[in-house]
């Protein structure tokens, strides 16, 4: 559904080219990863970000492999298969706090990936599992299971209406655990001229013993030809937080290649990569 909303571009160059743009992206982004150099993260609002996947920031629109982490209800609603490496770096100032590396792969309804991080004390591996059965033609349930040094899951929802309308709603971290922050996220989607231009709005709530605070976000996204899409989007908080995010993506033949940049009030600031393959 999402590739209404976004629009995707065609093509079929050769198999060659396809390869030599993933491997050199993906170790382009191994080489900045393996540069920047580990630590803390003192910034309540940006800790929800570092462990989602960059992209567009909303849980109504994605039903690519990301979704396993943004909305695991999201997997049902695209048969398209995708495999994909994501890198993601949160800094204050001109230092490097935390970087997080995300191997995600999504079929019809099932996911699976692995996440890396160099932020929490003890294990920095989580290992994920996403289901999500579609309940109808326009509306699915998802469970994502996550292992690392216990388990947790998170549920999500999502419904997409005539390719106008997408709704999102996830709950994550659900398991009671003393080291875990609990988040419930709301969104919706609408799409103004189909395969054109989009908006958004979302509703992101923290209660945990850490952060208790709500934010609202609003963005648009717009589609250019060549397979080019743009996305600006504004969140701020009841602690007086706020964010600007800008997302660019590029789609070439069966890949997709996407960068993020995010400012926050706070002089924290969040850069992130992805590359990654599907099917027709």
């Amino acid at each position: 559904m999402t590739q209404g909303l976004i629009g995707w571009s065609s093509g079929r160059p050769a198999l060659a080219c396809i390869l030599a743009v993933n491997f050199f992206v993906l170790f382009l982004l191994l080489v900045v990863s393996a540069w920047c150099a580990e630590g803390d993260i003192d910034s309540t609002f940006a800790y929800r970000e570092i462990f989602l996947p960059p992209g567009l920031p909303s849980v109504a629109l994605r039903t690519d492999e990301t979704a396993l982490l943004w909305n695991p209800a999201g997997i049902a609603m695209s048969r398209t298969y995708y495999l994909g490496y994501a890198w993601k770096g949160v800094y204050l100032g001109d230092h490097p706090h935390v970087i997080s590396q995300f191997f995600l792969a999504k079929s019809k309804g099932f996911g699976l990936g692995y996440m890396h991080d160099s932020h929490s004390p003890g294990d920095a591996n989580t290992y994920i599992l996403t289901l999500a059965p579609a309940v109808s033609r326009t509306i699915a349930l998802g469970f994502t299971g996550k292992w690392r040094g216990g388990f947790n899951f998170d549920c999500g929802f999502m419904g997409n209406f005539h390719n106008r309308l997408s709704v999102g709603f996830v709950a994550r971290n659900l398991r009671k655990k003393t080291d875990a922050r609990r988040y419930y996220e709301g969104g919706i989607a609408i799409n103004i001229l189909p395969h054109k231009l989009s908006t958004f709005f979302e509703v992101v709530n923290e209660n945990s013993k850490w952060h208790k605070a709500t934010s609202y976000g609003i963005g648009i996204i717009s589609t250019f030809k060549g397979g080019m899409c743009a996305s600006l989007t504004y969140f701020t908080d009841t602690d007086d937080i706020s964010v600007v995010r800008a997302t660019l993506r590029f789609v070439l033949s069966r890949n997709i290649i996407e960068g993020e940049y995010s400012n926050f009030t706070n002089d924290h600031s969040i850069v992130g990569a992805r590359i990654v393959s599907h099917s027709p």
